[in-house]
């Protein structure tokens, strides 16, 4: 056991539903690099790759006067923050950015990270420095996979290494798993190498593919849905299983309809109330949304007011299968009581108002459209 003692860290309660009263807090996002060693072919952040500039108010990039723009996140009431990149831990003053995060008063300090800088000494310094959380990239377990989504060479240990340094020094650890067709099929397995390999993290959170920056330019790495209607629930019940703790991302994650039966670990409220988890600056979150569209088979679900669709993208060049509306059942109702039979949620509007939320049966049926044809086409949804 470490000298932190992390195997006294309360289990996760993979039972329990998420509640915003206990499982939030206000945060913003200080990205402080584009750049990153790693070269994920998915990756939503590579807007330094982009002909056009993206706007700050999405990059959330801060400036060479990061102690400024830090503590005006703070003055504006987050309390959490999230230092991100690209890589952050490239950054030649991460220590001191992590430091000014702890002195300014953020009570919760997560680190997104792809891990593969963190020795066991870098670690700790990161950790006395103020870091509290982590969030750290892993896409799958088999390392020729690793490698092949990275593209890397031989690092699979090391980062895999910097994942145990965290939890053996007491931060709270979840594991950022993007689902795309190079690993889809390995999502159950991926469960189990998380429950014998990395003991003591909180959670595996899992993520679908964001068709952002260099996502996308490789719009081919969807999955496609109908396997992920198998598999994913497949592995969030491995999870129960074995008692590896999960969440499912609320805006870049899977809808409600491809969970069977474990609903319940997503930050719903995300959604509905979205001010409560980002405060009122909700650029990002409109940015995600309004790539999404429903189709018509949606209206009958039980969380139709409460869910944008999925990504448009990929409905023009795969079509509508895999989508199935979820229907009410009692358990639903009482886990999520405003949206039972006559309570309706009013979502944050994101789209334009002469563009459409919902695809009509006509569009629907045209699709998937000719891959030259739709590529393009999917790539302009801005």
């Amino acid at each position: 056991m470490s000298k932190t003692g992390t195997s006294q860290r309360p289990a996760h309660d993979i039972h329990k539903v998420r509640n915003p009263e206990t499982d939030r807090l206000m945060g913003q996002t200080a990205r402080l690099l584009l750049e990153c060693n790693f070269r994920c072919p998915f990756c939503f952040a590579a807007w330094h790759e982009e002909a056009e500039p993206t706007p700050q108010e999405v990059t959330h990039l801060v400036s060479k006067r990061w102690m400024t723009d830090i503590t005006a996140m703070r003055e504006q009431g987050y309390e959490r923050i999230t230092i991100s990149g690209g890589e952050p831990t490239m950054h030649p003053e991460i220590l001191k950015i992590v430091r000014h995060c702890r002195d300014v008063g953020f009570s919760s300090i997560e680190l997104q990270t792809n891990a593969s800088l963190l020795t066991r000494e870098n670690a700790r310094r990161l950790v006395k420095a103020g870091v509290t959380n982590a969030l750290v990239s892993l896409h799958s377990h088999v390392p020729e996979t690793f490698d092949r989504i990275t593209v890397t060479e031989g690092l699979f240990d090391t980062v895999v290494q910097g994942i145990r340094h965290l939890v053996d020094l007491g931060v709270d650890t979840m594991i950022s798993h993007v689902i795309i067709s190079w690993n889809v099929e390995e999502l159950p397995d991926f469960v189990r190498f998380c429950h014998e390999e990395l003991k003591g993290i909180r959670e595996i959170l899992w993520f679908s593919m964001q068709p952002e920056a260099r996502g996308r330019q490789n719009l081919h790495l969807w999955p496609a849905l109908e396997r992920v209607r198998v598999l994913l629930p497949a592995a969030l019940s491995a999870c129960v299983d074995l008692g590896v703790g999960y969440r499912i991302d609320s805006q870049e994650g899977y809808p409600m309809c491809f969970l069977g039966g474990h609903e319940h670990r997503v930050d719903l409220y995300d959604i509905t109330e979205p001010t409560g988890t980002f405060g009122d600056d909700l650029g990002v979150f409109k940015v995600i949304e309004r790539k999404k569209v429903k189709v018509p088979a949606c209206e009958s679900c039980f969380f139709s007011q409460a869910c944008y669709g999925f990504w448009e993208g990929y409905f023009m060049l795969n079509g509508t299968d895999g989508i199935v509306p979820v229907e009410r059942t009692d358990r639903l109702a009482e886990v999520f009581p405003s949206l039972d039979v006559g309570k309706e949620a009013e979502l944050v509007t994101v789209r334009s108002e002469e563009t459409e939320t919902v695809i009509d049966e006509a569009t629907e049926s045209s699709y998937p459209l000719p891959w030259r044809e739709g590529r393009p086409e999917a790539q302009k949804i801005r």
